[in-house]
């Protein structure tokens, strides 16, 4: 960790293009805080995190600079801890702060930057180590500042920690019948919204927030947040209020399951993997320099081929009130064998020898081998419009041959 003084500093700016602000914050209460916070320069947040790329790395702030801005989400409503939101006219930064509580949001604060830490969590810039009496002062209270109004497919990282408003979106079919979290055991959950344009983003809720417990919204609206991601890949949006999730409007047509392997698990999301003959299994892997994971599974153990029957079979989903719903998937094969096969089923029970109920086989665009990967084309689904449905993926393989499949991005929407 580098421990940057105020010669430092003020060198690193220069050398960077960074300028000092020529304003100061608007004045400030008559009311001391219980340490008297020395009135400094003021940065920007824009100039703070220029600073931080330009070291690409800690930094322990030794200088007598300060930052303002106005707090844009607090802990509240019990999904932050230890942490808020604040904003400038140039930029948006995650504050850890070292005890909770005395910062809520619509707070106009300055904050001594001397002894606190510029730093990355994930990727996502943080100023840390901030002391509530020591290095804020609160200027003013009630500000207001609007969201972004933006589009989930325009939301990127350079929106980190701003705080944003999405109209027109619902959260996706298959996770209606989900909450916001997992308050039984205190775990954040992650869920996912969609637009009508089949844009998708992660909306993360800690376990601790006061509506973990809540259904989630059923119908399609606005819903305001604060933009995070995990290390400039996976994007994730912070609901601010659970008063601020106007969603009552009707629903259009969206998403109504989605698996795409990226979490690297095969079964999350309630799949389920059924070994009828061997031990032959699915797994995830990121083989041939793929960005995400994928599905795979061949019955070849590095000396020979296994007699196998593995299907990977959905959850349960219903296609009640779907017009023409379709499925599509993409996929990649290589060495010689049985084809895959894509099955649907409104009776299977949801576990179990998946033989025992009825499966008709949907057809599909399958790979011609070579590891090319090609997309299934959209499946009609619109002859299966009832409300337990099951889509399964069955591999077979002999003790002569035996394909490697490779599946992803499944998906059924309208």
């Amino acid at each position: 960790m580098k421990t940057i003084t105020s010669a430092t500093f003020l060198t690193s700016i220069f050398a960077f293009g960074i300028l000092m602000i020529l304003f100061s914050c608007k004045k400030e209460y008559n009311t001391p805080p219980l340490t008297e916070i020395p009135t400094t320069p003021i940065i920007t947040l824009d100039s703070l995190r220029n600073w931080q790329t330009s070291v690409n790395g800690k930094i322990s702030i030794q200088s007598e600079v300060s930052v303002c801005g106005v707090v844009t989400m607090d802990e509240t409503d019990g999904n932050l801890y230890k942490n808020f939101y604040m904003q400038d006219a140039t930029g948006a930064i995650n504050v850890r702060i070292l005890s909770g509580g005395g910062v809520y949001t619509g707070d106009s604060i300055r904050i001594y930057l001397k002894g606190t830490i510029i730093s990355k969590y994930n990727g996502v810039l943080q100023l840390d180590s901030v002391n509530v009496d020591n290095n804020i002062l609160k200027l003013n209270t009630a500000v207001s500042t609007a969201p972004i109004v933006t589009t989930i497919d325009q939301v990127t990282p350079a929106l980190e920690s701003y705080l944003i408003a999405l109209e027109n979106v619902q959260f996706v079919q298959y996770e209606l019948d989900e909450t916001y979290a997992d308050a039984a055991g205190d775990q954040s959950v992650n869920i996912t919204l969609e637009d009508c344009s089949g844009n998708t983003i992660l909306v993360r809720t800690s376990g601790y927030a006061s509506f973990a417990d809540e259904l989630v919204a059923q119908g399609n609206g606005t819903l305001v947040a604060i933009v995070s991601h995990f290390n400039g890949t996976e994007l994730q949006l912070y609901i601010r209020s659970f008063n601020e999730i106007s969603m009552s409007g009707v629903r259009c047509p969206g998403l109504i399951m989605k698996k795409d392997f990226d979490d690297d698990l095969i079964t999350s999301d309630n799949w389920t993997e059924q070994k009828v003959i061997g031990t032959t299994a699915w797994e995830t892997t990121s083989a041939g320099g793929a960005p995400n994971p994928y599905a795979a599974i061949s019955n070849y153990d590095g000396t020979q081929n296994n007699a196998s029957e593995n299907w990977l079979i959905s959850p349960a989903f219903s296609l009640v009130g779907f017009g023409s719903p379709t499925l599509s998937f993409e996929n990649a094969c290589n060495y010689t064998g049985p084809n895959i096969e894509v099955l649907i089923s409104t009776n299977y029970s949801g576990t179990g020898d998946p033989n025992v109920a009825t499966w008709a086989t949907l057809s599909a665009n399958l790979s011609s081998g070579g590891w090319a990967w090609v997309s299934s084309g959209p499946i009609d689904l619109s002859a299966y419009l009832q409300a337990s449905v099951h889509i399964a993926f069955k591999y077979t393989g002999s003790g002569i041959d035996g394909k490697t499949w490779e599946i992803d991005n499944i998906i059924i929407k309208e």
